[in-house]
């Protein structure tokens, strides 16, 4: 309880301080260290992390996450699967209400742009969630085979650290967003897991 207590206060005290500087140093210093690297282009790979948090990619990855488990008998994993729309619709309403500007040409390099507001990350909240989730799933249940364990298990570890980086070099996010999407995505996470231990109902035969 005191571990939630202790997010709660942080997204506050984030959600104040971009509010009160949409614009900071530590953010411009961050976006500056991480794109301007200079080993080799990343571009593409950084692209391809944060495809999957896409507007036309989260909801049918979802789908197809959710209809597996349905098709495997799994159909209590499949219901709470749907359930990570929840967090991404509810994080759409707190940009709206947030209102924080994007990085612009001005203080950033852009690969990708966007209509909507800033913080937190969406791509991150949703990383969080639905990877988290089918990261749990991996662990807690002893009938998927090894293969599928490893190779889900460290494609979500993955992606979930990877996405930050991913939507700081492309120029879709400041630091301090994709802070804010790991702050909100693991309250989500921790609802839905309670939930997901605390009530097995249409648990598989």
């Amino acid at each position: 309880m005191g571990f939630y207590a202790l997010i709660v206060v942080s997204i506050i005290g984030l959600t104040i301080f971009v509010q009160n500087h949409p614009i900071s140093s530590f953010d411009l210093h961050m976006t500056q260290e991480i794109q301007e690297q200079r080993a080799w282009d990343l571009t593409l790979p950084m692209k391809f992390i944060s495809v999957f948090g896409d507007a036309e990619v989260a909801p049918l990855s979802i789908i197809i996450a959710s209809l597996f488990f349905f098709l495997t008998y799994r159909r209590r994993e499949a219901y709470f699967t749907l359930a990570v729309i929840i967090p991404d619709l509810f994080n759409m309403l707190i940009k709206i209400l947030i209102h924080r500007p994007r990085p612009t040409l001005e203080n950033a390099k852009i690969f990708l742009s966007f209509n909507q507001s800033s913080f937190p990350s969406g791509h991150v909240v949703h990383y969080v969630v639905f990877f988290g989730f089918l990261l749990t799933v991996m662990i807690v249940d002893k009938n998927i085979s090894t293969v599928w364990k490893i190779f889900i298990g460290i494609l979500s570890t993955f992606l979930i650290l990877s996405v930050s980086i991913s939507r700081i070099y492309l120029g879709a996010h400041w630091t301090t967003d994709v802070i804010g999407g790991y702050l909100f995505g693991f309250v989500y996470l921790g609802i839905i897991l309670k939930y997901y231990f605390k009530y097995p109902m249409f648990k598989r035969p």
